[in-house]
């Protein structure tokens, strides 16, 4: 059965168990019920567990015994992806006949634990009669216990409503159980108010109320519920219900790093449904009031997909992280392009509307950028050269000035090269200025060479090159005599590849046969350049950035 599941002797077998048990024969469920302390290993319960997902819903039972061996799978299952598979099975049985009513009656809606399926069975009963499945759940929604005022909400909120009668019940229930509900059952408040306008629009200012009522008792669990709802269906959602659980979502604390990466989901989905501003003001002001969020790693994704966007509309969300003069928002930008790959850099482009800002503000912006983007000469320079298309003379001459220093003399090489290829397209206004920028260079290079040798700035590069070299040596050395008194390597075989396009070994197979293993290999390099005023004046370079990007005005 491990490997045969779908072939037919997999659907033989399984009809076959399930005729032996629903005549009387086995209890297929005896095993299920005692699984929890069975000393099979993980690897075989996860097999034996599809197996009785698969054979659940034809099988005739007692809701008790049903109930019992789909509790100590899920238990034994533990925290694993997979475990909650069995409750799937177990709402498909009890879909079946009055199989829900039964199982609603059977529950003690007093036991925590019995919630799940509480919720699992008013779905089932849903199915068959929506009418009666949804007066169930308004009922328990009265219930003392929170966690079946939770599993009924949730519930609600995955039912179709299809009569205007429903929706209003179910409207007004939800609305009354926002008020006095604990902060978990609020949270599925709010995620039913959500699916109930994603499947009838026409609710959007109802469930919009239900959100903003809810907003100042919302805290750890509702927030973390509504994350949930926004990662997985933000870009069903209607707008208004976007800014309201934006603004909702903007109370999360920095400890609750499972929300936060479920927002950071959300954001990324919005983002590759063309809702770029939505995910924009979803994160943003996140990571304006949390400078550990700055490093984007806990919006890996969010960023990612940034970073797919055209030219433009990356320039536009650097640009506007740049000009809310937000520290955090500045080192993110920092971070949004360091994780930038790929063979060719990354080239950014300010739009037209931009474009139409007054010049001090672009000049601003242009400051900004070389201090934040400092680092990646091309990506700051390509922005910094766009935004002069919309300035008039003296603005674009500042930044001419500011693009030599200290971008250009920094990086006087892929910088360098770059631009060289920017001064023959003669159709663009700024290749004026790319010329003289790089006549600037060649000036300022040659004036460094006539000083000729400075006293002052001992040990030279290469000396300093050459030192580095001999330390190199010295401790590769030390290595190769500790590697000698190696316990470990003592009794293990080392071998050094001189030359070559491939590297051929041989070992004895689990036949006793010798067998040849050939591993093609090919040359790899990667290099960087560093700031030159990093050697000659880390200080005045660190300086200079610190008042670019601390900078909040210019003036012409």
């Amino acid at each position: 059965m491990r490997k045969r599941r779908s072939a037919d002797v997999g659907t033989k077998f399984r009809a076959k168990v399930c005729r032996l048990h629903n005549d009387g024969t086995i209890d297929v469920l005896v095993a299920a019920r005692s699984i929890e302390t069975a000393t099979i290993n993980q690897h075989d319960f996860f097999t034996v567990m599809m197996v009785y997902c698969d054979l659940l819903p034809a099988l005739n039972a007692e809701v008790s015994d049903m109930l019992n061996a789909v509790k100590a799978l899920v238990a034994r299952a533990g925290n694993d992806g997979a475990a909650g598979m069995p409750n799937g099975a177990f709402r498909e049985w009890a879909e079946q006949g009055e199989r829900a009513k039964a199982v609603l009656a059977a529950i003690d809606t007093d036991d925590p634990e019995d919630s799940a399926y509480i919720y699992l069975a008013l779905q089932a009963l849903a199915k068959s009669d929506p009418g009666e499945a949804l007066a169930r759940a308004i009922a328990h929604l009265a219930d003392v216990q929170p966690a079946t005022r939770s599993a009924a909400t949730k519930a609600i909120g995955t039912m179709e409503l299809a009569s205007a009668k429903s929706l209003e019940e179910a409207g007004k229930a939800l609305t009354a159980a926002a008020i006095a509900s604990d902060d978990n059952t609020l949270g599925h408040v709010m995620t039913a108010a959500c699916e109930i306008a994603r499947a009838h629009p026409h609710m959007e200012d109802w469930a919009c109320q239900v959100l903003k009522s809810s907003e100042p008792n919302a805290s750890e669990h509702a927030l973390h519920q509504l994350s949930l709802e926004l990662m997985f269906h933000g870009e069903e959602l209607l707008p208004s219900l976007v800014a309201n659980a934006t603004t909702i979502l903007q109370k999360v604390e920095l400890k609750n790093s499972a929300t936060i990466s479920n927002i950071g989901s959300a954001a990324r989905k919005l983002v590759d449904h063309g809702r770029l501003d939505e995910a924009m003001t979803l994160v943003t002001k996140m990571i304006a009031k949390h400078r550990e969020l700055a490093s984007l790693e806990a919006f890996d994704g969010f960023a990612s997909s940034l970073r797919k966007l055209d030219s433009e509309q990356l320039a536009n969300v650097i640009l506007d992280w740049l000009g809310s003069l937000d520290p955090n928002l500045g080192q993110a930008t920092m971070s949004l392009t360091a994780g930038h790959y790929g063979k060719s850099p990354l080239i950014l482009t300010a739009a037209e509307a931009t474009l139409a800002r007054p010049d001090d503000e672009l000049l601003l912006l242009a400051h900004r950028a070389i201090g934040y983007l400092f680092l990646h000469p091309i990506t700051a320079a390509s922005l910094v050269l766009s935004l002069m298309h919309g300035v008039g003379d003296k603005a674009a001459e500042a930044m001419q000035d500011i693009l030599f220093d200290p971008l250009l003399i920094n990086f006087s090489g892929e910088l360098a090269d770059w631009l060289k290829e920017g001064a023959t397209d003669e159709v663009d206004p700024v290749q004026p200025a790319i010329i003289d920028l790089l006549a600037r260079l060649d000036e300022y290079i040659e004036g460094l060479r006539a000083a000729g040798e400075i006293e002052e700035l001992s040990p030279s590069e290469r000396e300093r090159m050459i030192e580095g070299h001999r330390q190199h040596e010295s401790m590769r050395q030390s290595h190769k005599e500790a590697e000698k008194k190696s316990v470990l390597l003592s009794i293990v075989s080392r071998s050094v590849l001189l030359y070559g396009t491939r590297s051929i070994s041989k070992f004895v197979g689990m036949d006793g046969e010798e067998q040849r293993n050939e591993m093609p290999l090919h040359s790899f390099h990667h290099s960087f350049e560093t700031p030159r005023l990093d050697i000659l004046e880390p200080f005045d370079l660190d300086y200079t950035l610190r008042v670019f990007r601390a900078m909040r005005s210019v003036t012409l």
